[in-house]
């Protein structure tokens, strides 16, 4: 016997799963399966809900309300009616109860919906901190752990199913849901768990130095740690290396730069979808973490091909950095050293053969702007140990010698000159390096 496919009148692309309950009667109308008459009925029951839930409010008070929290207790009654209705598996399903059921009915069973989703978020948050990934990022445990307690702190389902109240500030890769209260936290408690699940798979100081490859502030901005990993292990795996490290180099990066060229967004999805069933086979994840990578694909897909186009491949699959390595210099505008440690750190570096011992004595014992520019002067330092001392320098302070030397105008001490010199020099360089989409190091 041939089973016929089931023609449905509303199309669920059209119902907007926000706000579903105003969508629903704006589609049931316009397919006629909703008559003037129920409409007014409808809105009929809505108002005595509404002043149901108002008399509650007030606890008897007052008749009257203000206007806008009566919409908002109204908009909370829609949302609740939605997901009720969004439980039948067909649109017209749901439309069959809002002509059938009384829509006090179908407003008491949502809440109870509401509630069992109240105890499913609680759950999933918990399931989320026993297991959470450790991250120096600030946004990671504070918004998971304090922003969602906040929500459940202030969250009042009875007049106020629809409010979020807090920023959710950590942003999940496949962006913040289109969704409203509890069916909100819900499904960006999902996405993190996902998330979570996939990126505890890896050391922490190795996904701390992938991201320290982004950007050494990484730790207090609000930026998604999912998706530089799951590129970096899927781009291991594509070209054939062990992810489980995230190392891949800037040949790696070249290689796979050539992989990709050329092809097409579909192409390139289909070469992630490979990729991710070599990963899943190095790493053992739970089905969600798997759905949830699948759902990525596209957007991973469309990075890659944009990165490939702007030549910024570089800037999509990053290479570890280490942060901890680098040389810890300090300058302030202020805290000059007094007058005797001064001249005794003058002394040493006199006394020092000419070169990158000099250098190294200055960039370890200068702590302050105006400290530095005395002892360029007073330490008579060549031309050759001012370059290399500008070179070595923190962005910050270059930065801040720029400003104070912006051109040669009356410039007189040689030390000034070649300091001024040096600094363009190095200026030079940098812009030479961004033009060929080279980050200098």
């Amino acid at each position: 016997m041939v089973e016929l496919d089931v023609v449905h009148t509303i199309s669920s692309d059209l119902l907007d799963v926000q706000y579903y309950f105003q969508s629903l009667i704006e589609q049931a109308m316009l397919c006629g399966l909703l008559s003037d008459s129920g409409l007014a009925k409808i809105q009929w029951d809505l108002l005595a809900i509404l002043a149901e839930q108002t008399d509650k409010w007030s606890r008897g008070k007052s008749s009257s309300i203000p206007t806008e929290k009566a919409k908002e207790i109204m908009n909370s009654v829609m949302f609740v009616i939605g997901i009720q209705l969004k439980s039948y598996q067909m649109p017209e399903q749901a439309i069959d109860m809002l002509k059938t059921e009384s829509l006090k009915q179908l407003f008491e069973s949502g809440m109870k919906l509401v509630k069992q989703k109240m105890m499913i978020a609680r759950r999933l948050q918990k399931r989320i901190m026993d297991n959470l990934f450790e991250t120096p990022n600030v946004y990671y445990r504070s918004t998971i752990f304090d922003g969602i307690n906040g929500f459940f702190k202030l969250y009042r389902p009875q007049f106020g199913a629809h409010e979020i109240h807090i920023t959710a500030d950590y942003p999940v890769y496949i962006g913040r849901p289109r969704l409203n209260g509890i069916e909100f936290i819900e499904q960006y408690l999902r996405c993190i768990e996902a998330e979570n699940a996939f990126c505890i798979c890896f050391a922490a100081k190795d996904v701390h130095h992938l991201l320290s490859g982004l950007t050494k502030d990484y730790p207090s901005v609000p930026m998604n740690i999912f998706e530089p990993v799951l590129l970096s292990a899927l781009g291991l795996s594509i070209i054939k290396l062990d992810p489980i490290r995230l190392d891949l180099s800037k040949e790696d990066i070249l290689l796979l730069y050539r992989e990709f060229t050329g092809k097409s967004d579909i192409e390139i999805q289909e070469c992630l979808r490979k990729s991710s069933f070599l990963l899943y086979r190095a790493i053992k994840l739970p089905q969600n973490a798997r759905h949830y990578i699948d759902m990525c694909i596209p957007k991973l897909a469309s990075t890659i091909q944009n990165g490939v186009l702007m030549k910024t491949l570089d800037k999509v699959f990053l290479t570890p950095a280490y942060p901890e390595l680098d040389t810890k210099i300090i300058l302030s505008y202020g805290d000059r050293m007094n007058d005797g440690k001064y001249q005794k750190l003058l002394e040493k570096i006199l006394q020092t053969d000419q070169g990158e011992e000099r250098i190294n004595i200055v960039l370890k014992e200068v702590h302050s702007l105006a400290d530095l520019l005395d002892i360029i002067s007073d330490a008579e330092l060549y031309e050759d140990e001012i370059r290399i001392l500008v070179d070595m320098l923190p962005y910050p302070v270059f930065d801040a010698l720029l400003l104070k030397y912006p051109d040669d105008d009356f410039l007189y001490r040689e030390s000034d000159i070649l300091l001024y010199k040096a600094l363009q020099n190095r200026k030079k360089t940098i812009y030479l390096m961004r033009k060929k989409g080279l980050e200098p190091s």
